[in-house]
């Protein structure tokens, strides 16, 4: 009879422990399934074209990844709202911006560094209604600098044993793409040429891009936005003063000291 009361507890923790994570898990999650995860405005996207580009040529399929289809390759959790989801591809990525999923085995987690992230995810937010200024989206509690360290700490500081996690740095992803494309394929147990790396790296450019969300606006009338490239956004040195840097900095200086110790002033 204890050991029965026993199993029902533990039974009942299992379970709100599941409910508390799955509205960021997809109605049918599968173990190998992968998720590509986030802070706001961190190069997901992109990433997401460049393996969908991969993985559509690996299975020799005469299509290419568009701002139209994207989600239909590589799904977003939010959009899903806890939806089955089919697999169309050879691995299942799936994009989210979730913080810490104990049910994320697998995870591909991007971090930019705190600076270009505020100022990149202000602009988009400005694009959506946001009213006010840097400095208040910077001190803002869901989307400014404290939102970016919780997210970060998160996923970098919780020990999970069974959980897989591959981080890459946007910035790496910038500058050494085929590189870090490589590593990352390296950890799933697959070695990709250097052509096929290129050609998606070509096919996933800001241009290539920009093209597509183009097209897809000319298709939409309700759609407004300008989610790829610098169109109607403010600079760094339009909204990064002296005293933004430095109230960033102070909020989230052990996260940018482990992260980007060149970044320290």
């Amino acid at each position: 009879m204890k050991q029965a009361l026993k199993q029902i507890a533990k039974d009942s923790r299992d379970y709100f422990r599941y409910f508390k994570y799955k509205k960021t898990l997809p109605k049918n999650p599968m173990h190998d399934d992968i998720y590509i995860v986030e802070f706001p405005k961190s190069g997901v996207t992109w990433l997401q074209h460049i393996i969908g580009n991969i993985e559509l040529k690996l299975l020799d399929k005469n299509e290419y990844i568009t701002f139209y289809n994207h989600h239909k390759y590589l799904p977003d959790i939010h959009q899903l709202r806890n939806s089955k989801i089919n697999r169309f591809l050879n691995r299942t990525f799936i994009k989210t911006h979730a913080e810490f999923n104990p049910y994320y085995y697998f995870v591909i987690y991007i971090v930019r560094n705190p600076f270009d992230v505020m100022i990149s995810y202000y602009n988009f937010m400005s694009h959506q209604g946001y009213m006010s200024d840097f400095e208040t989206f910077v001190r803002d509690p869901t989307y400014g600098i404290n939102a970016w360290k919780n997210h970060v700490n998160s996923w970098i500081y919780k020990k999970v044993l069974a959980q897989r996690i591959h981080l890459v740095k946007y910035e790496n992803l910038m500058s050494k793409t085929n590189e870090e494309i490589k590593t990352i394929y390296k950890n799933l147990g697959l070695d990709i040429s250097n052509d096929t790396i290129e050609d998606a790296i070509s096919k996933s450019s800001l241009e290539s891009m920009k093209d597509s969300e183009n097209h897809y606006k000319q298709n939409n009338p309700n759609y407004t936005m300008a989610f790829v490239g610098k169109e109607n956004k403010k600079s760094k040195s339009e909204l990064l003063t002296t005293e933004v840097r430095q109230y960033i900095q102070d909020m989230a200086y052990n996260e940018i000291k482990f992260l980007y110790p060149e970044l320290i002033k």
